[in-house]
């Protein structure tokens, strides 16, 4: 235990966000809520399984002639007419009086799914069977639609998945009561299955009712009636979705269509192309967003940035530009120049517990840069600036904020605020406003992520710890610390706390450091201290018709190390290209192709890039005696095994991640060949 009256106790832990409150009591009623719900639901997935299996040949009706054809008229239509009702607004307001202690819309999504399974337990079970039978297949024919049948359900769980599947169970509602949380609900899904069709869960669904092997009447009459049902109810679902996100949805409507995938095949005219303001709009002027004004604007484009912060000099942040990053940089000649003001890091020295445990040397690399560059973000974004200003038809202005936007198929409308609001005009918009920019909420675009669950404080420092050019981390039973050389004499320090940090204090910072590796870490000329909690967000989607998301717009990670800049530096080389072939071929089939490559591509690279990040970052951050003994172990005898040096190497440095640049890229991945 350490002493309360120590200095390091200014490393205060932050106060939460502000969330609801429940009671123990109101907790345990949503867990049984819950419990119930998820109960029903699977044996309502049984029990419709089995008897669609059989073609409804079996059940406790008793009903005959004419009354059966009623009877099970009526269960089928209950649980068309039940589950609509309940979508609609009235519905969800009646399912809130449903759950004592004021816990009715909390778990609204709960009682939904929990009242759906039951209606669907009721259809099969209280089925009256005709006990006619037309056909029973055998031998190879059994095992083709036993094979379509159960297909048909996997397909329906990965469009419940594709939905989110802790909304179609209703797990959200209860989980979030439990964790004294809001419940969070996505914009509509654009990812997997919702690229080929708007509603592949009807879709789905209906595949089942039509690929169960037995076919009776009653099999018959349940796929005739629920077919059409599921043909005719999304549209009153999409009615809903218009009113709740407008031209969002109504874009997805146009290049998406409803329940049956197709190819289009036929050739597109060339849509006239009404004059804009600006060829290229660019919503924040972060290093990303520099980057790609400037490979823009190389090429003759008129490129316009909005800020919404005063000036281009801000504290730094990343401070890591690794080869890939250099390579798209000496693109624009830049590289020589950050190279001159930065420092090289070739060696990473990594210590644990016992002492030493290997290096990571990027000398090893291939490739003209072998090394990762360190070097101030804000150093990054200032040479951007400067060789920005060199182009003609390149703008920036801050102090503006984009607060709307709307397009069509020729432009993008774009409302800004600042001394006074503005509308400007471009061909296409670019959002690189960061993870907590407004753009991809004004697109509607559904986003993951997640906290790491861990803190850090950090600080940079004047260098007399005799580190040399070298980046030294430690990994201990206390946590990380983690050390790097900075131009100008300067050290970054970042440490691991045990929780998140409100007041973060250097002299706090400085004493962990000494704690936990021995150094001593002088006071004097230390900048800024700041703290920070790292977290991952992936979007959905990384373009809506005209406006593409770019760097942590699109996706967040680790800071350390500067892989989120780096990915976000791929994003911009890539998405430059595409906005320059689009523009010089305005063909819609040829916008849809270059779109669904920058997506397609950029997404996979920053999930590799991501997960990358959290294995990093887990194995760096373990706390406890015996988890650094096991992860000295591993890093020793596995990840600094003389065969893991170039990978490892590799790793670290972001070289071995796919689409890093565009000369890594495959040309069969792309639309056409790129541009020299």
């Amino acid at each position: 235990m350490s002493d309360p009256g120590t200095r390091s106790q200014k490393v205060k832990a932050a106060s939460p966000h502000a969330s609801p409150s429940y009671t123990s009591t109101q907790r345990w009623v949503a867990v049984a809520y819950g419990g119930a719900s998820h109960a029903l639901f699977g044996a309502s997935v049984v029990t419709m399984f089995f008897s669609l299996h059989s073609g409804l040949s079996w059940g406790l009706g008793r009903f005959s002639g004419w009354w059966r054809l009623v009877a099970n008229f009526l269960l089928l239509a209950q649980f068309a007419a039940v589950h609509s009702l309940l979508l609609a607004d009235r519905g969800r307001r009646w399912m809130g009086g449903l759950a004592p202690f004021g816990l009715g819309r909390a778990l609204s999504t709960t009682i939904f799914a929990g009242i759906s399974a039951l209606q669907l337990l009721l259809v099969f079970l209280l089925w009256s069977p005709s006990r006619v039978l037309w056909a029973t297949p055998t031998g190879w024919c059994l095992y083709a639609l036993d094979a379509l049948y159960a297909a048909s359900w996997l397909l329906l769980a990965k469009s419940m998945h594709d939905a989110g599947m802790d909304v179609q169970v209703g797990s959200v509602g209860w989980r979030s009561v439990w964790r004294n949380e809001s419940p969070s609900y996505k914009p509509f899904s654009r990812s997997g299955t919702f690229r080929h069709v708007r509603q592949p869960i009807y879709l789905s669904f209906a595949l089942i009712l039509w690929t169960a092997p037995v076919w009776t009447p009653d099999h018959l009459y349940a796929a005739v009636l629920w077919t059409s049902y599921c043909l005719a109810a999304p549209l009153l679902k999409e009615k809903r979705y218009l009113r709740y996100y407008g031209e969002a949805f109504a874009r997805y409507q146009n290049s998406v269509p409803y329940w049956v995938p197709k190819f289009r095949c036929r050739p597109q005219g060339v849509t006239p192309v009404p004059p804009a303001e600006y060829d290229v709009v660019i919503a924040g002027a972060g290093p990303v967003g520099l980057l790609l004004a400037n490979l823009l604007a190389r090429q003759g484009r008129s490129v316009r940035i909005f800020e919404k912060s005063e000036g281009h000099v801000r504290p730094s942040l990343a401070i890591g530009i690794t080869p890939p990053s250099l390579e798209i940089l000496r693109t624009l000649g830049l590289d020589v120049e950050l190279i001159q003001q930065g420092v090289f890091i070739d060696r990473v020295m990594v210590h644990g517990q016992t002492g030493l445990l290997g290096v990571c040397d990027f000398s090893k690399l291939e490739g003209a840069y072998r090394f990762v560059l360190s070097i101030p973000q804000h150093v990054v974004m200032k040479v951007l600036h400067q060789n920005l200003l060199k182009y003609p038809g390149a703008s920036i202005s801050y102090g503006t904020e984009v607060k709307a936007l709307t397009q069509d198929a020729s432009q993008v409308t774009v409302t800004v605020s600042g001394a006074q609001d503005d509308v400007v005009t471009c061909r296409h918009m670019v959002a690189c406003d960061g993870s907590r920019g407004r753009i991809r909420e004004m697109l509607h675009i559904r986003s993951h992520g997640g906290s790491y669950g861990c803190h850090f404080i950090m600080a940079d420092i004047p260098d007399h710890s005799c580190l040399d050019r070298e980046a030294h981390l430690f990994f201990t039973a206390d946590g990380a610390v983690e050390s790097f050389p900075l131009p100008g004499n300067m050290r970054r320090w970042v440490v691991q706390t045990e929780a998140a940090v409100t007041d973060a204090d250097a002299t706090a910072l400085m004493e962990i450091v000494q704690q936990r590796t021995g150094i001593c870490v002088s006071p004097s000329g230390v900048t800024a201290t700041s703290s920070f909690s790292p977290r991952w967000m992936q979007s959905e989607t990384y373009g809506d018709g005209r406006v593409f998301l770019c760097g942590d717009a699109a996706h967040v990670m680790s800071p350390i190390g500067g892989q989120g800049m780096n990915t976000g530096f791929a994003d911009a080389e890539l998405l430059a290209l595409t906005l320059l072939s689009m523009q010089d071929d305005p063909q819609p089939s040829t916008a849809r192709a270059w779109s669904s490559a920058y997506d397609r591509i950029r997404s996979k690279a920053s999930r590799i890039a991501t997960r990358r990040a959290a294995w990093g970052m887990k194995l760096g951050t373990m706390r406890g005696k015996l988890a650094a003994l096991a992860r000295d172990l591993f890093m020793r005898e596995v990840l600094f095994n003389p065969g893991m040096a170039r990978t490892l190497a590799s790793w670290f440095s972001m070289t071995s991640i796919p689409a890093r640049t565009l000369s890594h890229i495959p040309e069969d991945k792309l639309p056409v060949p790129p541009r020299t």
